[in-house]
């Protein structure tokens, strides 16, 4: 089993929070709550990593993303792959 890190970003908005993976392209989720988010997104990045060949995955978590919007917050999610 392998583990995968990669950085998501969280937008706290007044209707949920939006997750993206500026790492990767489509790989988006959200939540009500800090909780529920964190699961989605965890849940989110499982579901990219199933769906790619291990010797195609990228290089993760390479380095910090830079927020741009006061209600961003940056965290670091990991995913487990059974080869």
């Amino acid at each position: 089993m392998r583990t995968y890190r990669a950085y998501a970003i969280f937008n706290f908005a007044a209707d949920g929070i939006n997750v993206t993976f500026p790492e990767i392209p489509g790989c988006l989720t959200c939540g009500y709550t800090l909780d529920e988010a964190l699961y989605m997104a965890k849940e989110a990045l499982e579901l990219y990593i199933k769906g790619e060949p291990i010797a195609e995955l990228p290089a993760l978590a390479s380095e910090m993303p830079e927020l741009t919007d006061a209600n961003d917050r940056v965290y670091l999610v990991e995913a487990n792959h059974t080869d």
